[in-house]
């Protein structure tokens, strides 16, 4: 008997062993959500909708029967499709989505300084809501956009020694010989630069190099990850490169030799940038679960993109006519809010393929856009909903209604959005394999049919632009 009860103990001290093994390499790292930094992503679309409709029927039953009460009916079949809760499913309209490989793990680098990374971020954070985003809106309120936009175009046609000789470190002589021909263009047709006719007329697009890049394509790692103040997120690879490209920056040259005085117009620069981009950082914080994480996970994706990207070139085709929109600029207002709405057109080509939407709310307490009910407006008929820029792979998969968006008393919503039904495949491969497209905006009147809610009011206002050749 002692030999058995011997193997008894060993067994079950190997089973217990095994147990206590597999429960302690459960991995409880938290999943930091993808972010992608070429548009705006709302904060919202990371929710799950019935747990929304859930909580607004806790807190006013009276509210969410009203709005019920007053959805807009069915929409007829005469050109349209109704687009009921029942019948919107997104799995079905986006099935090429599951062609996608699994979730990538998200970008990591090496951050022994988090802590005071950290600090240094509440600080920057602090810093643009108190001070640089309403001196932004004081900004824009004075200069018209096309003003900022060419101010923009006139720095980044003064920045060209800098791509140039980047593209030349790199080997991409094609794109060095881009960057010569916009430069001799814009210098001249382009008025020194405030105007971009190289990207619009010729096709040639800006090659964004620098020398963080290089360093990057020359195998060089990151680093450990730097938050600067007031600049922001680097790598110690980036902060090389930052410090190299200033001495090819025109306005170390030219600019008089007092330091302050460059770093004015250096500020001016930023300033302007952020001018035109307002939105895009709260967006972007109030989607992730640690704006601190998804900030900086974030750069790193933005960074390693473009090291391999390594120049952007002119389309086999260009297209033989420019689209233009009529208004450009489609604006309305009510009692209780003012909306813009704009068309954008696709990057070095000749057609509108986004609309840029900014809404202000003008009342003193909450607005909610009604993303379920507002819908893209095709020559007088409702067309389908609107996705909007900057949604994630998982994002798009999961949506099934649109969820409501909240716009605070006297705030501004900014947002990228593209119409549902041009949604496609992207043509040629693509780095995370089968991506997804916005398809050109048709001639015609095209625009978008607000619903906008508040305290079971709904209020509708049509915004439409014409686009023609």
């Amino acid at each position: 008997m002692k030999p058995l009860s011997w193997m008894v103990l060993l067994v079950a001290f190997i089973a217990i062993g095994c147990a206590h093994n597999s429960t302690s390499t459960l991995s409880i790292e938290p999943r930091v959500p993808s972010v992608q930094p070429q548009g705006v992503t709302f904060a919202a679309a990371e929710q799950n909708p019935s747990q929304s409709k859930e909580a607004a029927a806790e807190q006013s039953p009276s509210k969410v029967e009203e709005i019920q009460e007053e959805k807009p009916p069915p929409i007829s079949e005469e050109g349209t499709e109704d687009l009921s809760d029942e019948d919107l499913d997104f799995e079905e309209d986006l099935d090429f989505l599951e062609e996608e490989p699994e979730e990538t793990k998200a970008v990591l680098i090496a951050d022994p300084l988090e802590p005071v990374n950290r600090a240094i971020f509440h600080f920057n954070d602090r810093l643009y809501f108190w001070f640089l985003k309403p001196a932004a809106q004081g900004y824009n309120w004075v200069f018209p956009e096309d003003f900022r936009v060419a101010v923009r175009n006139f720095f980044v046609n003064l920045l060209f020694p800098v791509r140039f000789v980047n593209c030349i470190l790199q080997g991409n002589f094609r794109g060095a010989g881009i960057e010569v021909s916009r430069f001799a263009v814009n210098s001249t047709l382009g008025l020194f630069g405030f105007f971009d006719p190289s990207s619009r007329g010729l096709n040639l697009p800006m090659q964004d190099e620098d020398l963080g890049q290089t360093l990057g394509v020359a195998r060089m790692g990151h680093g450990i990850f730097i938050n600067m103040p007031i600049l922001g997120p680097y790598s110690v690879r980036s902060l090389i490169g930052w410090a190299g490209d200033s001495f090819l920056d025109p306005i170390t040259w030219y600019v008089h030799p007092l330091i302050w005085r460059r770093m004015a117009v250096q500020a001016y620069r930023k300033f302007n940038n952020v001018s035109l981009t307002l939105g895009d950082y709260e967006a972007l914080k109030e989607a992730a679960i640690d704006p601190y994480i998804a900030i900086r996970n974030a750069y790193i994706q933005y960074r390693n993109a473009l090291v391999k990207e390594r120049g952007v070139f002119p389309e086999s085709v260009t297209p033989a006519e420019v689209y233009s929109s009529k208004p450009e600029v489609q604006r309305a207002s009510n009692d209780y809010f003012v909306a813009e709405l704009k068309p954008q057109l696709k990057e070095g080509q000749g057609f509108f393929v986004t609309f840029r939407l900014v809404l202000t709310n003008k009342t003193q307490r909450e607005l909610n856009l009604d993303w379920e009910n507002t819908f893209y407006l095709l020559n007088g008929r409702e067309n389908g909903r609107f996705l909007w820029k900057g949604v994630t792979w998982d994002g798009l998969k999961e949506i099934r209604g649109q969820p409501l968006v909240p716009i605070a008393a006297g705030e501004t919503l900014t947002a990228i959005i593209f119409p549902k039904q041009l949604l496609g495949r992207a043509s040629g491969a693509a780095p995370r394999g089968v991506q997804y497209t916005q398809g050109a905006l048709p001639e015609g009147e095209n625009g978008i049919g607000l619903v906008v809610r508040q305290n079971g009011k709904v209020i509708r206002e049509k915004m439409v632009v014409t686009i023609s050749k």
